[in-house]
């Protein structure tokens, strides 16, 4: 059995993890889902949160974990996950990107999104007055992130969103091959994702070379796809440790 820990993406909470959580421990694992600063229930306001903050609140909760951890991140998700892989590397069995941003070291996750200028994520933005987070247009919320998740799990999502911290785009990740790139990577690619399109997944997943699986969903197969979504985790947590970080999936 494995222990999961499970990073959300930008505006959201541990909250989207909630079909996928009892279906992991009713196999058996552990599973832990926080609130990144300033979303889900976590009241820091947002406005102040940096990359820093982020990979601070997760590397505490791994320094009390005693076994490793597969570390899971979701869209924006992706670029915490790396920048704490680098900050607590034997911490880490294997990281998980899931449809998620994955810089190259001394890049941003603005810096990847902006490969697809004319991309619906990158129009739908709205930054606050203040420059400090930024939100989505509601009107592109159910095509962008839940296009083909039920009216009702749309609705209960859109209503718990919060603004996003900025810094977490805009803060370049400093990653070295010692640290970060000696963990095993996998990269969960979803076919139909609106917000992080299937051709700019596998043009970071081929700059970072990573082992590769398929959903065929859309950006939040934890929601649409739970039980295929838990599946591949399972598969990962099967796989050997000691795999190379790159490669084709088994």
């Amino acid at each position: 059995m494995a222990t999961f820990l499970l990073v959300h993406g930008a505006c959201t909470g541990g909250w989207c993890w909630e079909k996928v959580v009892p279906l992991l421990e009713a196999a058996g694992h552990k599973v832990c889902a926080p609130d990144l600063p300033g979303l889900g229930n976590d009241q820091t306001p947002p406005a102040n949160v940096t990359l820093a903050d982020n990979v601070e609140k997760l590397a505490r909760l791994l320094d009390k974990m005693e076994e490793q951890v597969i570390l899971v991140g979701h869209s924006l998700g992706g670029v915490t996950i790396s920048q704490l892989a680098e900050a607590r590397r034997r911490k880490i069995k294997a990281l998980v990107y899931v449809c998620a941003l994955l810089p190259t070291s001394g890049k941003s996750g603005r810096d990847m999104t902006a490969l697809e200028p004319d991309a619906m994520f990158r129009l739908s933005r709205q930054v606050s007055p203040d420059g400090k987070t930024y939100t989505f247009a509601r009107d592109k919320l159910p095509t962008l992130f839940y296009a083909d998740v039920s009216p009702e799990d749309r609705y209960k999502a859109m209503q718990r969103l919060r603004p996003q911290p900025l810094a977490i785009s805009t803060t370049p990740v400093t990653l070295t091959e010692e640290r970060f790139g000696s963990v095993p990577r996998w990269y969960i690619e979803c076919v139909h994702d609106n917000a992080i399109r299937i051709a700019l997944q596998r043009t970071m997943a081929k700059e970072t070379p990573c082992k590769v699986l398929r959903l065929e969903s859309g950006h939040s197969p934890f929601f649409s796809n739970p039980e295929e979504l838990v599946e591949h985790l399972e598969a990962i947590a099967a796989a050997r440790s000691d795999a190379p970080a790159g490669g084709s999936a088994f």
